[in-house]
């Protein structure tokens, strides 16, 4: 529409000239009103269609504001969500839930453990002394041996238990009498 008005404005414009060179000053005058005339539609075209294009515009952008606000709108709920779940206070409940559970539990596995010379009511520090002396006899005077590796202790579940031999009775006694001479001096 905008090109047929810009040809027909063009062409009242120059049968304005050639009406001016006849010197047809009312005909030029005419093809004038014509040529402005077809201006005015063309500038009102312009207008309506600068018009539209901005409300197109604005509806592409609104749309484009929409759906981001939408989109976002979700983001945000789904943050919200996961915040609440993730909360720090929330996690700080689960962290001492966790410990009083732990604590719990120990305190379960001391009850069950217990203490066999308090629970079975056996008192074996009159063992314990025997224990130490007769290490001390078996030393006497010399220096321990040391095996090669680390002491072990005596598995009380093997099959095969090998007993240390026993020393006879008189070099017990020559030993109490080396660890009494021994203190005295």
């Amino acid at each position: 529409m905008n090109k047929n008005y810009t040809k027909r404005a063009e062409v009242s414009r120059k049968n304005a000239k050639i009406a001016l060179k006849r010197g047809e000053k009312n005909r030029a005058k005419n093809y004038l009103i014509q040529y402005k005339s077809y201006q005015n539609k063309i500038d009102r075209t312009n207008n309506i269609r600068s018009k539209i294009e901005r409300q197109i515009q604005a509806i592409e952008e609104g749309q484009l504001v929409s759906q981001t606000g939408d989109l976002m709108g979700g983001m945000r709920d789904e943050l919200k969500e996961i915040a609440t779940t993730a909360s720090p206070t929330r996690a700080a409940e689960i962290n001492e839930d966790a410990e009083l559970y732990v604590t719990e539990i120990e305190e379960a596995a001391e009850i069950l453990a217990g203490d066999p010379e308090i629970d079975l009511a056996i008192d074996v520090n009159d063992e314990l002394e025997q224990l130490e002396t007769e290490m001390l006899l078996e030393q006497g005077g010399t220096m321990p041996e040391v095996p090669s590796d680390e002491l072990q202790y005596i598995s009380e579940f093997d099959t095969e238990i090998e007993e240390p031999e026993l020393q006879d009775k008189e070099k017990l006694e020559k030993e109490i009498e080396k660890l009494r001479k021994e203190l005295e001096e």
